[in-house]
């Protein structure tokens, strides 16, 4: 932060110093600067609607998974690209309240496949329940993810 109050400071003062030479360089930069910016938006965009083509499924199952991995996650790539990997956070809340109940940090939350999915094809995999606050258990909740990322061929 300091530094870019250093950085700013200093522009104010060229600009001030030397109007002709700053006030098309600073043109320039706010132009690349937009573009960025745009470029960037429209990267998340396209990746958001990429996102949305795969059909993803949390259940806790324990008779279909091994022993200590109850929660099955499926999904199903509806798009067009293959999925190299996909990485999100898991989310458990109880019917009909958003508060999560997990009792966990960020690093012991995040979850991601193993193997690319190819367009049309499914992925399935098991984990286990990360800690739950008191009280809550693992069968009663709704579990979902939350901060889902995915890298596209």
């Amino acid at each position: 932060m300091l530094l870019g109050i250093a950085l700013f400071l200093i522009w104010l003062v060229l600009l001030l110093r030397f109007p002709k030479i700053m006030l098309p360089f600073s043109g320039v930069l706010a132009a690349l600067a937009l573009l960025l910016a745009a470029a960037l938006g429209l990267r998340q965009w396209y990746t958001g609607g990429l996102i949305d083509q795969l059909d993803i499924s949390i259940d806790y199952q324990p008779d279909s998974c091994d022993f200590g991995k109850p929660l099955r996650v499926l999904v199903v790539n509806q798009g067009e690209r293959a999925v190299n990997q996909i990485s999100w956070q898991l989310m458990a809340t109880e019917p009909d309240y958003n508060t999560n109940l997990l009792d966990i940090s960020v690093s012991d939350a995040t979850y991601q496949t193993d193997q690319a999915i190819a367009p049309g094809q499914q992925w399935q995999g098991c984990y286990a329940v990360p800690r739950l606050r008191s009280g809550a258990r693992a069968p009663d909740l709704e579990y979902r993810m939350d901060r889902i990322r995915a890298d596209f061929q």
